[in-house]
């Protein structure tokens, strides 16, 4: 039996889609059941997180994107079991490519929280209550704007189809004028071989672009302050609450790690690389893979890297473990 890249694609995807379920599923069970004490308002953070991740899944689910690279433009195609007409086809792709916007700035919202319980304690009563959900007007803001950028700047059009129409039957045996897509389409050539710039698209990828830079650079700012102000203040802390921040401190950073090689890089270098018009041709289809099977993995970082979470799913006593 010949397996194409698409359906190892899919398999990857229809994989993310379960284990994702009952990852973020049992995530979100403890953080409900187990984490009052431990985190007290942090856990709303944490909740949404696992909340938007199982959200996220199902999308992905629906999705299932295909992406490909020739020349000057990248594209992302739906694909999915279910099926649209064109135009709300488009209108999901769309909605995809802007959930993961939400992805990033949410876990950035989790670095900023983390930062003002850690670095700036007497700012903690400003997002308390209601104020708590404050801090995710932000993710909206970043959602909306990307959705924009792909929705205004990376549409569908003829153009688009005739010039990725042979290469996409190739590969994926697909007519792309009758499938719903996106893509960025930098510039094209006339009969002359002078440069045609399209500046919507290029301006809606610059657009999402920054915002991924945006959202990575708050982490980063987020993270080493609380690593030096956590390691300036180790002296005067009890060896409880040094223990839960370093629990915590590992956990986020852990959750950092994995979607710079899962999430942040790929589509970072998926937008970037036809720029220099450096095909990759169908590896490109490696960022929908890894966007689909990040949030089945997501959530274990959380689950064993905090003890109690750990303890729990692992069904251990706490007289047989030894203290960290």
């Amino acid at each position: 039996m010949h397996l194409s890249l698409k359906l190892c694609l899919h398999i990857a995807q229809y994989g993310g889609f379960i284990v994702g379920q009952l990852t973020n599923s049992c995530l979100l069970f403890l953080i409900l059941t187990r984490a009052e004490r431990l985190f007290g308002s942090y856990r709303h953070v944490m909740s949404v997180f696992a909340f938007y991740s199982l959200l996220y899944t199902w999308i992905e689910f629906i999705a299932q994107p295909v992406m490909h690279i020739k020349g000057s433009m990248f594209i992302v195609m739906l694909d999915g079991p279910f099926q649209f007409s064109i135009s709300s086809g488009n209108d999901i792709t769309c909605l995809y490519c802007a959930c993961f916007a939400l992805c990033i700035s949410l876990l950035a919202a989790q670095f900023y929280y983390r930062y003002i319980a850690v670095c700036k304690p007497d700012s903690l009563e400003s997002i308390r209550g209601w104020k708590l959900s404050l801090i995710f007007v932000p993710c909206l803001i970043c959602f909306v704007a990307w959705f924009a950028c792909v929705y205004y700047g990376m549409h569908n059009t003829v153009e688009k189809q005739q010039f990725m129409r042979e290469v996409m039957f190739e590969n994926y045996e697909v007519d792309i004028t009758q499938e719903s897509f996106i893509g960025s389409y930098y510039w094209g050539y006339d009969e002359d071989g002078n440069r045609i710039w399209r500046f919507r698209d290029i301006i809606g990828s610059s657009g999402c672009t920054c915002l991924l830079i945006i959202c990575f650079s708050t982490i980063l700012f987020c993270a080493f302050n609380i690593y030096f102000k956590l390691k300036s203040a180790q002296a005067i802390m009890s060896a409880k609450t040094r223990e839960l921040n370093r629990q915590l401190f590992i956990t986020l950073t852990f959750q950092t790690l994995l979607p710079f090689f899962m999430m942040y890089c790929p589509v970072g270098t998926f937008i970037t690389l036809p720029f220099f018009e450096m095909e990759v041709g169908q590896l490109g289809n490696y960022v929908g893979a890894a966007a689909g099977t990040y949030p089945a993995i997501e959530p274990l970082i959380a689950i064993f890297c905090i003890k109690d979470f750990r303890r729990t799913v692992l069904c251990e006593s706490p007289k047989h473990i030894r203290k960290l």
